[in-house]
């Protein structure tokens, strides 16, 4: 029988068999288990981290941000740049 005309038993298509398939199944043997202990600190830079992604604010004004938090909401930041004010004038 010519290669080129098997029939995969696995997917069907023309090619191939099951052994060769390309959309066999990886079998993953070496499965690791670990417990992720995150500390309210670290969950709370999480969250402040993800607030910056979705509100696009700059790098170098989160930086000056996250030391003076208490000062203004991101997304106060985030409405004072749609407004026109500049980076410098932000910080």
């Amino acid at each position: 029988m010519n290669s080129s005309k098997r029939i995969c038993s696995l997917c069907g298509d023309i090619g191939h068999n099951k052994r060769s398939c390309p959309k066999k199944p990886i079998e993953d043997t070496d499965i690791i288990e670990e417990n992720i202990i995150i500390y309210p600190k670290k969950y709370l830079l999480i969250k402040d981290l993800n607030e910056r992604q979705a509100y696009d604010i700059p790098t170098d004004i989160f930086k000056i941000w996250i030391i003076n938090k208490n000062l203004c909401k991101q997304s106060e930041i985030r409405y004072m740049l749609d407004n026109g004010l500049n980076k410098d004038s932000v910080k």
